[in-house]
This record gives structure tokens, sequence and C-alpha cells, in this order.
């Protein structure tokens, strides 16, 4: 049997897809020179388009291609400082028909980012033990 041929990409989803490149490409740029608080919110954005553009691939048959648009969104929140969307976001790949190599390594990307999570509490800064005194 024939695998059916997947649809073409409509104009609107190549800009959405070029201009997440070129987001992409000037985070790493900034990750690439130290300046990792410049480059923090141009993951944040690249991120945004890889959540706006999955699920236009799934409506397009190209779910391969969609789970690693949501790939490249966790690790891009994951960059950006926001480990709970990244967790949400591999999550949501790992739902998805995956290559077995892949779906281990996503898996590992998960368990990282949950462990970030776990050392933070839930506005984002460091968990800090204090200690209760007797009778406060």
């Amino acid at each position: 049997m024939a695998k059916a041929k997947p649809k073409p990409y409509p104009p609107s989803l190549l800009e959405l897809m070029a201009s997440k490149t070129a987001i992409l490409l000037k985070a790493r740029t900034f990750a690439e020179m130290g300046l990792t608080e410049t480059a923090r919110p141009m993951w944040t954005a690249a991120a945004s388009f890889e959540e706006r553009i999955a699920p236009l691939l799934d409506a397009l048959s190209r779910h391969l291609e969609a789970a690693a648009s949501r790939i490249s969104a966790a690790s891009c929140y994951q960059k950006g400082g926001d480990p709970s969307r990244a967790a949400n976001f591999y999550q949501a790949a790992l739902a998805a028909p995956l290559r077995l190599k892949t779906r281990r390594e996503v898996s590992a990307m998960l368990t990282a980012c949950l462990e970030e999570l776990s050392r933070t509490s839930p506005n984002g800064s460091p968990r800090r033990r204090r200690k209760v005194q007797a009778g406060a």
C-alpha cells in the first residue's frame, strides 16, 4: 500500500516558518556570544512560532514534523526560562508517533525539565529552605 503524499505547505505556513527560523538564528547567535539574557526573549518568541506551526502541520497530515515543532517549542521555552511550558510541549510531543531514538531523547529532555521545575518554586525563583523555629 502506497503512503499518502502529505499536503503541500500553504504560503502562510511558509511565512511563519521563515519568521521562526530568523528568530531562532538570532537567539542562537546571542546565546553563543554569551548574551543569555538578550537571547531569552528570542527563545520565547521562537517557541511561540513553533507553538502556532505544530497544529498547522498536523492539519496537513505532517505528524512527525508537527512533533518536531513541538520538541523545538519545548526546547525554546526551556532556554527562554519557562520550564513549565517546556514540560507541556515535551509531553505533547511524546503523545505523537515518534521514532524510538527520538522518543528516548525527548523523554530524557522531559526528565531534565521536570527536575529543573522541582528545583524552582511556582513563581520561578529557586526554592530556599527556611529553618522553622520552635514556638514561632
